[in-house]
């Protein structure tokens, strides 16, 4: 009884993920730290959009329009337009709350970081970085294996992702040895791509097992 109730309640995350498109917004997001990364190393040096409160303002616009441009621009475009007609469209309700979920995990996530930043120049002076690129590295691989366990069993090839996600990480700390935020962009590019990558097989195996149904006909 309570194992039916469990799979009835984590129903509802399957399908908003079962074309695909949970792992492309997250793919956006790294894009818009990527985008971040590339415009304020661009901005002159005294720019003040690149220190202080600006730079805040400017870093959350950066990302939150990234992460709009994937949810109404990418994602929803092919909900209505691919996932809808095959599936059907299925409103579990939304609650003040979970606007609110979503709001508070983008400052959460601007806010960690510009933490992780700071806590990167501080490591440098005690020669910590690669305690700190580890955890960076371990806590990524382990937020997209906690996604293919939570949200996408049925795909288990997605654990061969975990460890190329890994092993890739890996390769570019080598060939990249640097540990600064600046050197971080390829790692950005690396995660941004293969949640993109990740999310476009899973659309395309949706697409190629779930048919929309033939008309009725009169």
């Amino acid at each position: 009884m309570n194992d039916n109730l469990e799979n009835y309640m984590h129903r509802a995350h399957r399908y908003r993920n079962i074309d695909g498109t949970g792992e492309i917004y997250v793919g956006f997001i790294f894009l818009g730290f990527v985008l971040t990364g590339y415009l304020q190393a661009i901005l002159p040096t005294h720019s003040m959009w690149r220190h202080g409160f600006a730079g805040t303002l400017f870093m959350c616009t950066v990302l939150l329009s990234a992460m709009a441009f994937g949810h109404w621009g990418v994602c929803r475009t092919i909900k209505k337009h691919i996932t809808w007609p095959r599936t059907g469209y299925v409103a579990y309700g939304h609650s003040g709350r979970s606007l609110w979920s979503i709001i508070v995990a983008m400052l959460v996530s601007v806010i960690a970081v510009i933490c992780f930043a700071n806590l990167e120049r501080v490591a440098r002076n005690y020669h910590a970085m690669s305690l700190g690129r580890a955890g960076w590295m371990a806590l990524n691989v382990a937020a997209y294996a906690f996604w293919v366990f939570a949200v996408s069993k049925e795909h288990p090839w997605k654990w061969l992702v975990v460890v190329f996600m890994a092993l890739g990480l890996f390769g570019i700390a080598f060939i990249v040895p640097r540990g600064d935020f600046e050197s971080r962009r390829p790692e950005m590019w690396f995660l941004c791509l293969t949640w993109l990558a990740s999310g476009g097989a899973t659309l395309y195996s949706y697409i190629r097992h779930t048919q929309p149904p033939a008309p009725e006909s009169e």
